[in-house]
């Protein structure tokens, strides 16, 4: 989940980015034969939040209004009140026919969260409208890997003067760690920031990773219930 600070300001000064409207979910998965999934949402401040939420395909920046994607987001604004929750529905449409059958999809779920304007207003204050980014999965149903194997199909590749990670299997995977070292500190983690690796490609490494060492890698990816799992991945 990514977190963005939008910044309005409506003036000068107080006021917190700490989000009250949360997901439950880290990142949706939407599989083909589904007519629509829930997410859900929760209002854990003590006043009531408008909230907008949309579906893009990876431009932040994109307008909404502009968008017209196989997947969409219902309701679009909703007001929930304090301490209660709202169930958000994504529904497809028939763009889903031109999804690749061979793997997944990437889209992702965007939801702002208006806090309301602070009943004393006589000083000065700052109000930020949080918004957050979840990724979305269409998710073919019949992919011909089961999802539990993926880690046979990744594979520590030399490309160029560097290094990727390798995913033949259809499905993204999100690395938050490779390391030679089986569950090894934060200082054996060899990626900077989480690796989003999409099926059927080889994901370039940083740069300070600049060949493929022999002997074991590790790597540990993040599961559809947000689970850090580490596996033992081929090294080419």
């Amino acid at each position: 989940m990514k977190v963005i600070c939008s910044g309005f300001l409506l003036l000068m000064l107080s006021g917190s980015a700490s989000a009250s409207v949360v997901m439950n979910n880290t990142r949706v998965i939407y599989p083909s034969d589904k007519k629509s999934v829930n997410v859900q949402l929760v209002n854990k401040s003590a006043e009531s939040h408008l909230v907008q939420s949309w579906i893009d395909k990876g431009n932040p920046d994109e307008k909404p209004e502009n968008l017209r994607l196989p997947l969409a987001v219902v309701p679009a604004v909703v007001k929930i009140a304090a301490g209660d929750g709202q169930l958000l529905t994504v529904v497809k449409n028939d763009l889903t026919s031109h999804l690749p059958a061979d793997r997944e999809s990437l889209f992702w779920l965007n939801f702002i969260d208006v806090p309301p304007t602070p009943q004393n207003k006589s000083g000065n204050y700052i109000q930020f409208a949080i918004r957050n980014r979840v990724k979305v999965f269409y998710r073919p149903v019949g992919l011909k890997v089961e999802l539990n194997k993926v880690q046979n199909y990744l594979k520590l590749a030399p490309q160029g003067e560097g290094a990727c990670i390798k995913n033949s299997s259809p499905y993204y995977v999100t690395a938050a760690g490779l390391s030679a070292v089986k569950n090894g500190s934060k200082k054996d983690n060899l990626l900077n920031d989480p690796l989003l690796i999409p099926p059927f490609s080889c994901q370039p490494l940083p740069q300070s990773v600049r060949s493929v060492a022999p002997g074991p890698a590790w790597l540990t990816y993040i599961d559809d219930f947000g689970t850090l799992r580490t596996v033992n991945i081929a090294v080419k």
